[in-house]
């Protein structure tokens, strides 16, 4: 059995609808700044790509609300 493992400071990008997760991933410019899906509305963010996904969310017209 693997053990999990715990990581710190990992940014998480959370949707309230998994076709809108869909377009980003769709999105070439987007797509590059994710690492992995976790779910239909869960996806990792490449840590130093956070700022970057902000930018293109905003010039996709979409208003994030960041937590930290």
């Amino acid at each position: 059995m693997t053990q999990p493992i715990l990581h710190e400071n990992l940014p998480l990008i959370e949707v309230a609808e998994g076709h809108i997760l869909d377009m980003l991933v769709e999105d070439k410019v987007a797509a590059s700044l994710l690492l992995t899906r976790l779910s239909d509305q869960v996806a990792v963010v490449a840590p130093a790509k956070l700022e970057a996904l902000l930018a293109r969310l905003l010039q996709l017209g979409h208003t994030p609300k960041v937590v930290r």
